[in-house]
């Protein structure tokens, strides 16, 4: 009699460990998944604050003083800061330098505003080709469009 109580206070002991064990394990599982979504949900709740599209027509982008017009808008809540030190322009992948660059305005880019990126005609030539326009929040648009 006393031998079997002793070992069903041990399977109990045991049993209560293991099940100390699952509990922390799962504890930790949950515990990350939960900060993951969080960090997740700050990420987009800022990229949707920060968005903005390219609204050319693809089949008539306009020139000026041997300059080629891209007008994007601010679609988000909250400021695009909008210079060519802060947004990164691609043509076919080809990443424009800074220095040939002109943004107007220059500086900030306020909610439901349109600006300018205005490249040179010299990184064209006629047919198709592909801008992409990536902010320093790194959201990333692109427009494919047709040179006559």
């Amino acid at each position: 009699m006393a031998g079997s109580v002793a070992s069903e206070l041990v399977l109990f002991i045991t049993s209560l460990l293991v099940a100390g064990m699952v509990a922390g394990g799962l504890y930790l599982v949950t515990q990350d998944i939960s900060d993951g979504i969080a960090v997740k949900g700050s990420s987009v709740a800022t990229a949707l604050r920060t968005n903005f599209e390219i609204i050319n027509d693809p089949e008539n982008i306009p020139s000026s003083g041997g300059l080629y017009v891209f007008y994007v808008r601010n679609i988000g809540k909250s400021p695009i800061t909008f210079t060519p030190n802060s947004v990164v322009v691609m043509i076919d992948g080809v990443v424009i330098p800074p220095s040939n660059l002109t943004f107007t305005p220059s500086g900030i880019l306020a909610p439901y505003d349109v600006g300018e990126i205005h490249v040179p005609m010299s990184f064209l030539s006629s047919g198709y080709h592909r801008i992409t326009v990536v902010t320093e929040s790194g959201n990333r648009r692109s427009l494919i469009f047709r040179i006559g």
